[in-house]
C-alpha cells in the first residue's frame, strides 16, 4: 500500500481509505473526516486537531517520532484503535473526549491526559503497557469487562485492576498518585486489621456510573516496601480512616506482586496496607536540604518514621556529570519518632551541586528519593536571579530588567536536554514549560544571567 506524507487540513469532507503518513491533521469547524475499511493513519512528529467531525471505521491511528504529539480541539475523538510509538509521548489538551473502541497499544511513550481522561469502551483492551509506557493521568473503563487500568506517574507503572462489573453501562475511573496520601488521608488513622499503610503512593478509584460491586487489585514493585506477601492488604479510606478491604488473593513476591480485595461496594482512595509490622512499607522522609557552611556543604535530612531501614546513601552531581556516592550513613532500623541526620561535604566547586538521597532496607531494596534532589552553590554571594516552578510555569525573578538569560535543562544523569535564550523585560516572568516539550519526569533547570546563576528542580507530570 502506498504511503503519503502530508499535512492534512480538512475544511469540508475527507474520506480515508489508504495507508497514510502525515505530518499532522487538522479538522476545522464544519469539516469532517471519515474512515472506512482498515485504514492506517500515522502522524509523525505532529499533532491532531479536531474542531469538526470524526467518524470512525476500523482505523488505526499511530503517533510516531520523537517530538511530543498533541491531541487538541473542541470535538470528540471516538477512535477505533490507537497506537503510541513516540518516545516523548502523546498529550490530550483538547476539550472533547478521547475514547478507544478496540485497542490501545503502547509501543513507546506515555499517554498524558492532563485534566482530561482516556475512555476505554466496552470490549476494548490495552496492550503493551509497562514501566515505561502507560497512561499518565485519568483512565475510565466502560462496560462489564474485568480490567486493569494501565496507569502510572513519575516513572512508575502502577496498574490497578477491577473484576467484571455487572452491566455494560457501568463506568469506573482511576488515577495513580506517587505521593504520600498524608495529610489528605492521614496514615495515622487506621481501622481494625491494618497496622500501617504506604506513605509513598495511593490510587483513586471511583465508580462513576452504575451500581456494580467489584474486587480491587493493587500492584507493587521493589520500591513499595513489601516484605511478607501474606500480610499485605488492600487498604481503603472510608472518609475518616484506612480500613481493611481484605486480601482474597496475592501473587508474586516482595519485589513484584499484587493483592486483591474482597468485594468493594464503596469507593474512595486505596493504598497498600499491612496487617502486621512485617511489611514496613517505605521510610517517610520529612526534609532533605543542602546548606552552605563557609567552604563546606552541610547535607541534612530528617525522617518521621523508619521501618526496616538499614542505611542511607548520599550522592552528589555537578552539571554534565553523573551522580556519585559521597557518604553512607547507618539508618535507625525501626522508629516512629523524628530522627535527624547530617553529613559534611568538604569537596566543593564554584558551580551548582546536586544532592540525592537513597534509602536501603535490610533486604537490600533501594528507594532512590529523586523528588528530594536539592541544589546549592556556596560560591555565589549575590543572588540577583531566583526561580521556582509553579504548575506548568517556570517563574523567574531578576533584579533588573532587560536581562539576557540562558535556560539549560538537564536530565538527572547530567545530560543537556535543551537550551533556551531570552531577554527578560520584566522583573517577574513566567516561562511556559510546555514550550520545552519535556516528557514526564524530573529535570534540573539552570538559569544564567551575565553575573549570576540559579538552579531549580522541575517535575513534569
Amino acid at each position: 500500500m502506498k504511503k503519503f506524507k502530508i499535512l492534512i487540513a480538512i475544511c469540508l469532507s475527507f474520506v480515508l481509505t489508504n495507508e497514510i503518513q502525515a505530518q499532522g491533521v487538522e479538522i476545522t469547524a464544519g469539516g469532517k473526516i471519515e474512515f472506512v475499511s482498515t485504514t492506517s493513519l500515522e502522524i509523525q512528529n505532529g499533532n491532531f486537531i479536531n474542531n469538526g467531525t470524526y467518524t470512525k471505521g476500523s482505523e488505526t491511528i499511530t503517533f510516531s517520532g520523537s517530538s511530543n504529539g498533541n491531541i487538541s480541539g473542541s470535538s470528540n475523538n471516538d477512535i477505533y484503535s490507537f497506537t503510541i510509538n513516540n518516545t516523548n509521548g502523546v498529550s490530550l489538551i483538547g476539550t472533547g473526549y478521547f475514547a478507544i473502541n478496540k485497542t490501545l497499544t503502547f509501543t513507546v511513550g506515555l499517554l498524558n491526559t492532563g485534566t482530561n481522561e482516556v475512555i476505554i469502551n466496552d470490549n476494548a483492551n490495552v496492550t503493551g503497557a509497562n514501566t515505561s509506557n502507560y497512561i499518565n493521568g485519568n483512565c475510565r473503563k466502560v462496560g462489564n469487562d474485568a480490567f486493569v487500568f494501565p496507569i502510572g506517574k513519575s516513572g512508575k507503572y502502577a496498574p490497578i485492576g477491577i473484576s467484571a462489573p455487572g452491566n455494560i453501562t457501568d463506568n469506573f475511573t482511576a488515577i495513580y498518585y506517587k505521593d504520600n496520601p498524608d495529610p489528605l488521608y492521614s496514615v495515622d488513622l487506621l481501622g481494625v486489621g491494618i497496622n500501617n499503610v504506604s506513605v509513598k503512593e495511593y490510587w483513586i478509584l471511583d465508580r462513576t456510573n452504575g451500581s456494580s460491586n467489584v474486587n480491587v487489585t493493587l500492584n507493587w514493585d521493589n520500591l513499595s516496601g513489601v516484605s511478607l506477601v501474606n500480610d499485605i492488604r488492600v487498604a481503603r479510606w472510608d472518609g475518616s480512616k484506612w480500613t481493611d478491604a481484605g486480601s482474597t488473593a496475592t501473587t508474586g513476591n516482595s519485589t513484584l506482586g499484587s493483592v486483591t480485595s474482597g468485594v468493594v461496594s464503596t469507593f474512595s482512595p486505596f493504598t497498600l496496607g499491612s496487617a502486621t509490622v512485617n511489611n514496613p512499607l517505605p521510610v517517610e522522609l520529612m526534609s532533605f536540604s543542602a546548606e552552605c557552611d563557609n567552604d563546606k556543604v552541610a547535607v541534612k535530612w530528617s525522617t518521621v518514621t523508619e521501618t526496616n531501614c538499614d542505611y542511607f546513601i548520599v550522592e552528589k552531581m555537578y552539571e554534565g556529570e553523573k551522580f556519585s556516592q559521597i557518604a553512607k550513613i547507618r539508618g535507625s532500623g525501626n522508629s516512629n519518632q523524628i530522627i535527624n541526620y547530617q553529613i559534611e561535604d568538604n569537596s566543593t566547586k564554584n558551580q551548582v551541586a546536586y544532592y540525592r538521597l537513597t534509602q536501603v532496607d535490610f533486604s537490600g531494596i533501594a528507594d532512590v528519593m529523586d523528588e528530594r534532589i536539592v541544589t546549592t552553590n556556596c560560591n555565589v554571594t549575590d543572588n540577583t536571579v531566583n526561580a521556582f516552578q509553579n504548575n506548568e510555569s517556570l517563574n523567574i525573578i531578576i533584579s533588573s530588567v532587560n536581562e539576557n538569560i540562558i535556560i539549560s535543562i538537564y536530565d538527572l544523569n547530567g545530560r543537556l536536554i535543551t537550551k533556551y535564550s531570552k531577554v527578560l523585560s520584566d522583573r517577574e516572568n513566567k516561562i511556559n514549560l510546555v514550550d520545552f516539550n519535556l516528557s514526564e519526569g524530573m529535570y534540573i533547570a539552570n538559569i544564567q544571567t551575565a553575573n549570576n546563576a540559579k538552579s531549580v528542580k522541575l517535575i513534569i507530570r
